[in-house]
């Protein structure tokens, strides 16, 4: 994947509204229902299921959003799998600090990663774009930005390109009354 790609990905606006809505509850269900169908069969990984879906919601949602799935893990096993409550209290308790250290640490890694590839992103020579022109084709690129995109033949760039100049050369002359 070209690093321009990489970089739009990881970039990319997080879920918001709705969406953000179902992703919580995919987020939260799914692991619920496997946990359910190994709840006789096992014991021990309670909080395994919940983890990658933690991980899914830190990349698509917002951090807050991912730490309230990881919340609402705790709450759902403690509330629907936990048992008589003082015989099983203790290892829940650390099973639950366990997964709930495990989830911050997975959203702060993802996090810092979206802040890092934003940094590298802004770090660039002030997005400078360097037009070309190549067999009668006017090509753009970005500095350290991947391959050039192909604008199309020189004959409609450059009247599109004095077009869109004109016009900011106007814009700049009505803003300024």
């Amino acid at each position: 994947m070209p690093t321009a790609g990489l970089k739009r990905l990881l970039l990319a606006p997080s879920l918001s509204g709705k969406m953000a809505l179902l992703c919580g509850a995919a987020a939260i269900g799914f692991p619920t229902l496997v946990r359910a169908a190994v709840a006789g069969e096992v014991t021990g990984c309670e909080f395994t299921p919940y983890l990658p879906f933690v991980l899914a919601s830190a990349i698509l949602v917002r951090w807050w959003q991912a730490a309230i799935v990881a919340l609402s893990a705790v709450g759902i096993l403690g509330g629907f799998f936990g048992g008589p409550l003082l015989y099983h209290l203790t290892c829940f308790l650390v099973a639950a600090g366990i997964f709930l250290a495990s989830s911050a640490m997975v959203i702060l890694i993802a996090v810092l990663i979206r802040q890092l590839v934003a940094a590298l992103h802004d770090r660039g020579d002030g997005g400078e774009i360097v037009f070309s022109l190549e067999a009668g084709e006017v090509w753009a690129s970005w500095y350290d930005d991947g391959a050039p995109v192909r604008l199309g033949p020189k004959h409609k760039v450059a009247p599109t390109m004095q077009k869109f100049l004109a016009e900011d050369e106007l814009g700049k002359r009505l803003t300024k009354r």
